[in-house]
């Protein structure tokens, strides 16, 4: 069907590919008063009817507040008036972010009955700036998994291949983008729930530096409580293109409302924005991380993509280990990740750690290990965090961004066993099953912003993603080599069926 516009009755008939416009292309098509946010939620809500039973990504909808907001934006727009860079922009929520009026559950039958009287700070962000949030999309019990489901809503499925998880925590999420039913969403990351997401269903997702987007109204803790500064975590977008990246961080990059006062956050232009000048670093794969021979083809094949469009690329490793970053991490991140579980489990779980062996690095280990880590012993690997970080710091001296593997391997099938008895196959070898988001947690506990990016397909047809990753702040950065890798490798593919 070809697209139709009458300017005077505001009539716009969607033909299939505007399913698939990114957020800066229907920015430009409002502004134009060439389409109507009213006949885009039309769009989004009829394709979510069509394609969401299939992958029950989207678990919550607020159609007819939403509408209203949309019909507002739309006399806005003829009047001349915009709200900013989202302006009329339908948009679906991860169900981590509480979001005004709307269950918001966190993914916790406790919280099903959850309705918040205002946004979390960052959904408020990207309200101001002119967003319509319509819809919530799924997450794992606590956004504490690599796979989407729960007791409330059940399993999201992945548009690539039905038998096979989205990701997680922001599975949903990706789902959502890959799937054409959402233009943009809000995820959130501590070990690659952002990025791995982003991965697994072929879409772009963006993990901040630390602490420039708020967290507070993420779920958990439990409503009421407020997430912040634990060190690690954040909020962050996802979307189909670097370009909506962009716009998202703009609007989403500023200080918690109680810092306001003394405070803003600018983002500093991108280091560098010809790929001709560009200076990368690639850290492709380390013994004790062992990755998918494919995703290593692939990003061995971006390299050389970026080598012979004139950037200078070099296959290097950082100035410290892998095992000792990951070490770091490991204790940091169990104990944010345990905290208020039941009592139960984490008795048997310092029981398991006192009868560790010091040679076992085991997945299970490292998991003990940091759950039942002392205060005194977390404040001594915070400290060993800050000294990585000024090596990344001086290693980003000489280099624009690193490039890395997202995850070890492509989008798993579903297993929703006990987590001790989950397994993937890597190159024909068992690994436990977190090893699959191993290649999340350097950057996260060095606070540092990365970028997940489309690079191609498996054998298989499965997406797959590298990260690039910048130095401090630089968030802007990683997101413009991000264009160069797309522009070189051709960025979000539709799935199959989905077209």
């Amino acid at each position: 069907m070809n697209n139709q516009y009458d300017k005077n009755s505001f009539q716009w008939i969607l033909g299939d590919s505007m399913i698939y416009k990114t957020v800066t292309e229907l920015a430009k098509l409002i502004q134009k008063k060439e389409i109507s946010s009213v006949e885009i939620l039309d769009s989004l809500l009829k394709r979510i009817k069509d394609k969401n039973p299939q992958l029950n990504a989207v678990v919550a909808l607020d159609a007819d507040r939403a509408l209203e907001k949309a019909k507002k934006a739309d006399e806005l727009t003829m009047q001349g008036k915009s709200l900013g860079p989202l302006h009329g922009i339908p948009m679906t929520i991860k169900d981590a972010y509480e979001v005004e009026g709307l269950v918001s559950t966190g993914g916790d039958p406790n919280w099903k009955n959850n309705i918040p009287s205002k946004n979390a700070e960052a959904v408020q962000h990207l309200v101001n700036a002119g967003a319509i949030i319509f819809g919530k999309t799924n997450v794992p019990y606590h956004s504490a998994d690599i796979q989407s489901y729960n007791e409330i809503y059940g399993v999201s499925n992945n548009p690539w291949d039905f038998e096979r998880t989205p990701g997680g925590s922001s599975g949903g999420s990706a789902a959502s983008l890959a799937a054409g039913m959402s233009p943009l969403e809000l995820g959130s990351d501590i070990g690659g729930s952002i990025r791995t997401p982003a991965h697994f269903c072929g879409v772009y997702g963006h993990k901040p530096t630390y602490n420039i987007v708020s967290e507070v109204g993420h779920l958990p803790p439990p409503p009421g409580f407020i997430l912040t500064g634990n060190g690690l975590s954040v909020a962050g977008p996802l979307a189909r293109s670097p370009e909506d990246l962009e716009v998202a961080m703009k609007v989403l990059a500023a200080p918690q409302a109680q810092d306001s006062i003394a405070w803003s956050i600018k983002l500093p232009k991108p280091k560098i924005n010809d790929v001709k000048k560009l200076k990368v670093a690639v850290w492709p794969e380390e013994e004790s991380a062992e990755i998918d021979e494919q995703i290593r083809n692939l990003i061995d094949e971006t390299a050389e993509d970026l080598k012979s469009a004139g950037a200078q690329v070099e296959t290097v490793s950082p100035p410290f280990t892998f095992d000792q970053v990951d070490d770091i991490y490991s204790k940091l991140v169990h104990p944010i990740m345990s905290a208020g579980g039941d009592k139960e489990t984490l008795t048997s779980v310092d029981a398991l750690a006192l009868d560790l062996k010091d040679d076992d690095f085991s997945e299970l280990a490292k998991i003990a290990r940091g759950t039942s880590l002392r205060a005194r012993d977390y404040v001594v690997n915070n400290a060993r965090r800050h000294l990585i970080k000024q090596k990344w710091q001086k290693f980003f001296d000489e280099y624009h961004v690193m490039l890395s593997p997202v995850c070890a391997v492509p989008a798993i099938k579903h297993n929703h066993a006990p987590l001790i008895d989950r397994t993937i196959n890597v190159n024909g070898k068992e690994k436990q099953y977190w090893h699959t988001t191993i290649w999340a947690g350097p950057v996260v506990m060095a606070n540092l912003p990365s970028t997940s990016v489309p690079i191609g397909l498996t054998k298989e047809g499965l997406p797959v993603n590298l990260q690039v990753i910048g130095p401090h702040l630089h968030d802007l950065t990683c997101i413009e080599v991000s264009k160069m890798i797309r522009d070189i490798r051709g960025g979000f593919r539709i799935p199959p069926g989905f077209e």
